[in-house]
């Protein structure tokens, strides 16, 4: 990550799960306005299951108006990984993704994907375009 540049810097919050200081790296797609489309608090709302986000990704894909990016979000400090591990156990110890809250006007999904560093790249997001 040390020779990307971050897009964006701020908190992710899940109520009574965990708050934290993450920054963003671009991995594929777009970024033109996620920098300044993000909110300082990205809020996750809620919980999705993996095949309702792949169902919508896969149709987000055939559509020649609608944009798929990927940012990869690493604890901003050392100290942020405890509570950065904690919301990643969370989603991935119940099989789910989060649902982020408080979308603006270019983004209209976020979603958080609770991937290991031993875990494939799903299929639905490749192939990368960008840095990868």
């Amino acid at each position: 990550l040390s020779r990307l540049s971050t897009i964006w810097k701020g908190f992710i919050n899940m109520q009574s799960v965990a708050k934290f200081v993450t920054k963003a790296y671009p991995v594929s797609g777009c970024f033109d306005y996620l920098s300044e489309d993000l909110p300082d608090t990205i809020h996750i709302g809620g919980r999705i299951s993996p095949k309702t986000v792949w169902d919508y990704v896969g149709k987000l894909k055939s559509s020649l108006s609608k944009e798929l990016c990927l940012i990869r979000f690493h604890p901003a400090t050392e100290e942020e990984e405890v509570a950065y591990i904690s919301l990643y156990s969370y989603f991935s110890s119940r099989g789910r993704f989060g649902v982020v809250a408080n979308n603006n006007r270019h983004v209209k999904d976020l979603y958080l994907i609770p991937l290991s560093s031993k875990d494939p790249i799903p299929s639905k997001l490749l192939p990368f375009e960008g840095p990868g």
